[in-house]
């Protein structure tokens, strides 16, 4: 037991130091959702309240997208201790993936037992997936942390506190509320628990639907955004398939329908998440936020070891061996119902199952101590192409898509703001007044009463155009060059170096590049 403990314990150290290097520099840049968890965390240290003045609430307004607001408050004291800065923002998601280690070991133990536990727990703290979503603010790695929490104290039958941490998951992230169902089902299903030692527990936990469904209709255009079955085809297609059938009713529904055109989305965007593309090749390949480039989710040598433990896991017949096969079915099912093609957020509950079936097939090799030296080598030559291509290579590739430009942009003007009546910032890269109040720390008691946000009217997230001195718009430099004691920040087309050289009265501040040399933002000012 001691030998475990120790083992572990390196372990443990081993994913902590993964989670927390570089974390304000890896990834390079901050995304508006970080930066309006942060800011919100900060305004509810200060104030108790949100940036739109509302106290304590449970979902967080934001942009119009209504984030659930959990992370947010546990953000708080690393905020309080360390100040409003990107480490003290992602600290809390670098802490939660290292207890997760601690959980999928405890997890494991209780499923297969000791032997196969350090393994499935050294498989997450390497897993390039849990690194990536540990390093950055995502709501989504908070609730995968809940989730396995409260699947580890249903099994050992805790019932109250499982109850807890699953209705926790519901204010933590949105795809929690598809997939927390549809894993305690799951549970009950495979467990067989005594319904009358959960109907306390279950009341327990509808408690925490409560904010949920009395906010329900002012947050469902979000929803309405983002779920795929809001995408319908045009209609002039619709007739062309209609003409084609020669207007037969009964073959049009049976072959060409919208449910069926859906259906057939849904079941690609399912399949999407459990091809070896995707974990072990390219991660998510629509979004460079969420996955490390050239990289896939999963190490290549762990298709080896992926395989073993599938094998193992089949022969099974345990409730754990159930539970694992239910988890990673499931796990895909809140991504395949959004708009996107793939989703490496919504389907992050994928790494358990993964890391735990993968940990199995280790602790099968590890029975031959020759294949186990030539795996061990393998394994740990990718966990270092891994880190160069992320602590190296990828600022590269990722900056732009991180928003890097606007802290070197807003720390620069930081000390200038006394000297202009106005300052304009481009709307071109999303969420500028997030930014600004984040980076340049505005107080919330400031910012409160002038707070207002201009909701989209498809429902998706909307937009802050100004407060104080600020203006948060394109940059048009036919109009603006007439302007007096303002500032600009925008883009290099916004701000064209031949207009500007033939501009009076301007001050050329800096242009902002990123780490690959493409140019980010211009900053000048009219005096």
């Amino acid at each position: 037991m001691k030998r475990s403990i120790t083992i572990l314990s390196i372990i443990l150290v081993l994913g902590l130091g993964l989670r927390l290097v570089w974390l304000d520099k890896r990834p390079l840049g901050f995304t508006w959702d970080e930066a309006a968890l942060g800011y919100n965390a900060y305004s509810l240290l200060k104030t108790g309240r949100d940036e739109y003045g509302k106290i304590l609430p449970i979902v967080l307004q934001s942009f119009g997208d209504y984030k659930p607001g959990l992370y947010a408050y546990f953000t708080i004291p690393s905020i309080g201790a360390l100040g409003l800065n990107e480490v003290a923002t992602r600290l809390p998601s670098a802490i939660f993936g290292t207890l997760l280690i601690i959980v999928v070991y405890l997890l494991i133990k209780e499923l297969f037992g000791i032997w196969y536990s350090l393994f499935g727990s050294l498989m997450l703290a390497i897993s390039p997936w849990a690194i990536h979503f540990s390093r950055g603010a995502w709501e989504a790695n908070l609730a995968l942390f809940l989730t396995t929490l409260a699947a580890l104290l249903f099994i050992k039958k805790k019932y109250w506190l499982a109850a807890l941490f699953f209705g926790l998951t519901l204010w933590s992230y949105q795809g929690a509320k598809l997939f927390t169902p549809l894993l305690i089902l799951c549970l009950l299903a495979i467990f067989k628990t005594n319904i009358k030692n959960l109907a306390m527990p279950f009341l327990f936990l509808l408690v925490f639907l409560l904010p949920i469904a009395l906010g329900f209709r002012a947050q469902s255009g979000r929803l309405k955004v983002f779920s795929i079955f809001s995408y319908t085809r045009r209609l002039d297609t619709v007739e062309e398939i209609k003409r084609q059938d020669k207007n037969n009713l009964a073959l049009f529904t049976l072959f060409h329908s919208e449910i069926i055109d859906q259906g057939r989305a849904v079941l690609q965007r399912y399949l999407n998440h459990l091809s070896p593309y995707y974990l072990f090749f390219a991660g998510d390949w629509q979004n460079l936020r969420h996955a490390i480039p050239y990289y896939g989710y999963l190490h290549i040598p762990e298709i080896v070891t992926f395989i073993i433990g599938l094998h193992w896991l089949i022969k099974s017949k345990t409730p754990g061996a159930k539970l694992i096969f239910a988890w990673l079915l499931l796990a895909p099912v809140p991504s395949a119902l959004s708009r996107d093609l793939i989703s490496g957020t919504r389907s992050l509950p994928m790494i358990i199952p993964l890391s735990i079936i993968s940990g199995l097939g280790l602790s099968k090799l590890f029975e031959s101590k020759k294949l186990i030296f030539i795996y061990s080598f393998a394994l740990l030559l990718s966990l270092f192409y891994f880190l160069d291509l992320y602590f190296v290579h990828s600022p590269n590739f990722t900056a732009a898509d991180f928003l890097y430009a606007y802290r070197p942009a807003l720390q620069l003007i930081k000390p200038l703001i006394p000297n202009y009546k106005k300052i304009v910032i481009t709307s071109q890269l999303g969420q500028p007044y997030i930014f600004t109040l984040f980076y340049l720390q505005v107080d919330p008691r400031q910012y409160q009463p002038q707070a207002h946000l201009r909701e989209s009217p498809q429902g998706d997230v909307g937009e802050v155009d100004r407060f104080a001195k600020f203006e948060f718009r394109p940059v048009f430099w036919p109009a603006d060059r007439g302007q007096v004691s303002t500032l600009f920040i925008g883009g290099q087309y916004e701000l064209p170096e031949l207009d500007l050289q033939t501009t009076p009265n301007l001050e050329r501040i800096s242009d902002i590049v990123f780490p690959n040399g493409t140019h980010a933002l211009r900053i000048v000012g009219l005096k």
